[in-house]
């Protein structure tokens, strides 16, 4: 996030917080654990730019809670632990803690994430891979922790560590250099010690991880932009990361956010996620929709419509 006036500040709250056994639900025979952060409601404007010419729709579903609360969009911060019979997989790596950004919430934030692993039943150690939709710095913070020398080192000591190499070339790039100004060079204390230790993969926008869970190319929000496919015991779940921020794109699909690098792209490649979801009747898991996120897509007469699952 960009450095923002205490007027247009996104307002927040942590969400990782709480006892007993963290919620979870089932996709066939894998676990699904979302690993909540933060809760962040940036002004609409903050991320539509349609909305310079363009107003909501009024009375529909996506301008009221859980999608818009005090005149603020409602963006849920999550991460995802798969756990299969042999593997446990992370999607997504949140924020942060400790990081300094160029304001915004996630600068030197302090957030009870990593806690929530021992609530899952599982330990930092027990993670054999983190695999990255994107390197956008909301994704990729708690991949290292401070090493208490002032360096960076790998979260999750036994895991190997998986991004697209379309998406790091670019990232890497002048480029991507210049999309990092916002928010300060975040591939610096995130990404770059995972290959320094050895622990980065660069692999194919279809890689598969497991016979259950593969990668489908959708290049557009970023230019190496994946998504996962988990199928398991005749079930199946789209973790779409942030191909969807908000409920608005449901029915105006073409509304790209503003950090889309590509947002036509983006925008055709939403859509295709959306019929995807409705014509299947496959779970959709957004990161960043209200909790909690997984839901089923429908058409409907102007775009999708979103029923959330029961917790």
């Amino acid at each position: 996030m960009s450095e923002q006036s205490p007027e247009t500040a996104p307002r927040w709250q942590d969400t990782g917080g709480g006892e007993g056994p963290l919620w979870s639900f089932p996709v066939g025979e894998v676990e699904v654990f979302p690993i909540r952060e933060v809760d962040y409601l940036p002004l609409p404007t903050d991320f539509f730019p349609q909305l310079e010419t363009e107003s909501w729709t009024d009375g529909a579903f996506y301008t009221a809670e859980p999608f818009t609360r005090d005149g603020r969009i409602v963006l849920n911060q999550e991460a995802h632990l798969l756990r299969t019979r042999d593997r446990l997989i992370l999607v997504d790596a949140g924020g942060g803690n400790g990081k300094p950004r160029n304001g915004g919430v996630f600068d030197r934030a302090d957030r009870p994430f990593l806690e929530q692993f021992a609530r899952a039943g599982v330990s930092l150690d027990d993670v054999d891979t983190v695999v990255f939709t994107h390197l956008h710095v909301d994704h990729v913070g708690f991949a290292t922790s401070a090493d208490g020398f002032g360096g960076w080192v790998p979260t999750f000591p036994n895991a190997r560590y998986l991004v697209v190499r379309e998406e790091f070339d670019w990232w890497t790039g002048p480029q991507g250099a210049a999309a990092m100004r916002r928010t300060g060079d975040y591939l610096a204390d995130s990404i770059l010690p995972l290959r320094d230790a050895g622990v980065l993969d660069l692999v194919p926008a279809d890689h598969v991880l497991t016979p259950e869970i593969h990668l489908v190319p959708a290049f557009g929000h970023t230019p190496g932009n994946v998504y996962l496919v988990v199928e398991s015991a005749g079930r199946r779940a789209l973790f779409a990361g942030d191909m969807l921020h908000h409920g608005v794109q449901l029915e105006r699909p073409e509304w790209s956010i503003r950090y889309c690098v590509v947002p036509g792209d983006s925008a055709d490649q939403r859509r295709r996620l959306l019929e995807r979801a409705a014509d299947s009747g496959d779970l959709l898991v957004p990161t960043h929709f209200p909790f909690p996120a997984a839901g089923y897509v429908h058409r409907a007469e102007r775009g999708f419509t979103y029923t959330f699952i029961e917790v």
